[in-house]
C-alpha cells in the first residue's frame, strides 16, 4: 500500500467511520502515535480538508475602536470560546501565528518573547507554515520561564525554516554589574547586536507574576512602589504605561521594552480577564502596534479605557 493510500485509509477510518486512534492503530498495524502523525500529514497534504461554518464568528466593533483610539496598525480578534480558558488561548495563539506569518519576509530579523501566550503561538503554528529566510532571536534570556522543553522562539523559528540564534544567558541576574559583565561576552553580545536590527517582535503581555522568591525582597518592594500591573519582556509597567522598577530592570537580560516603539511591527498577544488591565497599560505605553486577543477581552479593554477616560 502506498503512503497516499495509507493516509486515505487512516483518514476514512477516523473522520468517516469514527474509529478511535487506538482502534485504527490495531487495524492498520502501526502505533497510536504513528496514527496521530498520519492524521496530521493527511491534513497537511490536503487529503483531509476541514471547514468550519461558524455563524457565531467575531462580531464586535471593539477591534476597530481600539485601533483608532490607540493609533495601532492592526487589531486581530479571535472568537472567545466557551469552556476552559485554554481553548480561547489556543485560538488566539493560532491567530497570532497567522499574523506573524503574514508579517515575515526574507532577510528580516525577528524577535520572539516567552511565556504562555507565545508558547501557544508555537503550539498552534500550522504544519505548512511558509519557509522564510529570516533570523529569529529570543527577546530575553532563559531560566526565567517555568518548566522545560524547547523554547517557543526556537519552535517558532524552526516552523518557518528560519535561522535561529540562541541566547545563552539567564533572564534575571543578581546585580546590574553581573548583568553588564555577562552582556559583554561575545556570544551574548552577538544576539544583543541583532536586537538593534529587529524588523518584527512578537511577545506576550503578562499580568503580575513576581514574588520575593523569584526576584528578591528589594526588587519586589520596588515593583510594588512603582504600581506595576503587568510586564512584558521581564519589564514591569504601570497602568498608565510607564515602565517602572528601574533597578530591577537593570538586572535583566532582555530587549529594552522602551525601544519597542522603534520596531516596525510589534505584535502583542494576550487574552482573558486577568490580562485586561495589562493590555490597556501596554497600549497606553505604546509597546504594541499590532494586538492579537479575543473578542471578549478586546471589549473589556475598551470598556476599561472608556471608564478611565470618563
Amino acid at each position: 500500500m502506498s503512503d497516499l493510500q495509507t493516509l486515505v485509509r487512516v483518514a476514512r477510518l477516523y473522520y468517516e467511520l469514527g474509529e478511535t486512534q487506538e482502534a485504527i492503530a490495531a487495524i492498520v498495524g502501526v502505533t497510536r502515535p504513528q496514527v496521530s502523525r498520519l492524521l496530521k500529514a493527511a491534513r497537511a497534504q490536503g487529503v483531509v480538508e476541514i471547514r468550519i461554518v461558524d455563524d457565531g464568528a467575531v462580531r464586535t466593533d471593539a477591534g476597530d475602536a481600539l485601533r483608532e483610539r490607540f493609533g495601532l496598525r492592526a487589531v486581530h480578534l479571535a472568537p472567545t470560546l466557551d469552556g476552559p480558558a485554554e481553548l480561547t488561548r489556543r485560538r488566539v495563539g493560532r491567530l497570532a501565528g497567522e499574523v506573524l506569518a503574514s508579517s515575515l519576509r526574507d532577510g528580516m530579523v525577528v524577535g520572539i518573547g516567552d511565556g504562555a501566550a507565545v508558547s501557544a503561538v508555537a503550539d498552534e503554528l500550522s504544519t505548512d507554515a511558509p519557509n522564510v529566510d529570516a533570523t529569529v532571536v529570543p527577546l530575553c534570556g532563559g531560566f526565567w520561564r517555568a518548566g522545560s522543553g524547547v523554547e517557543p522562539f526556537r519552535r517558532i523559528g524552526e516552523a518557518f525554516g528560519a535561522t535561529v540564534q540562541s541566547l545563552h544567558a539567564p533572564g534575571l541576574l543578581d546585580s546590574a554589574e553581573v548583568r553588564d559583565a555577562l552582556c559583554a561576552h561575545a556570544g551574548v553580545r552577538a544576539v544583543i547586536d541583532l536586537w538593534s536590527r529587529l524588523d518584527v517582535a512578537l511577545f506576550g503581555i503578562g499580568g503580575p507574576s513576581w514574588s520575593e522568591a523569584s526576584v528578591g525582597a528589594e526588587a519586589m518592594a520596588e515593583i510594588r512602589a512603582g504600581g506595576a500591573i503587568g510586564e512584558l519582556l521581564i519589564a514591569p509597567f504601570a497602568a498608565d504605561g510607564r515602565l517602572v522598577a528601574t533597578t530591577f530592570r537593570a538586572r535583566t537580560v532582555a530587549f529594552d521594552a522602551a525601544a519597542l516603539s522603534g520596531i516596525g511591527r510589534t505584535i502583542g498577544v494576550a487574552d482573558g480577564a486577568a490580562k485586561v488591565a495589562p493590555i490597556l497599560g501596554a497600549l497606553r505605553g505604546g509597546f504594541v502596534n499590532t494586538l492579537v486577543t479575543d473578542a471578549r477581552t478586546a471589549e473589556a479593554v475598551l470598556a476599561l479605557a472608556s471608564e478611565a477616560a470618563a
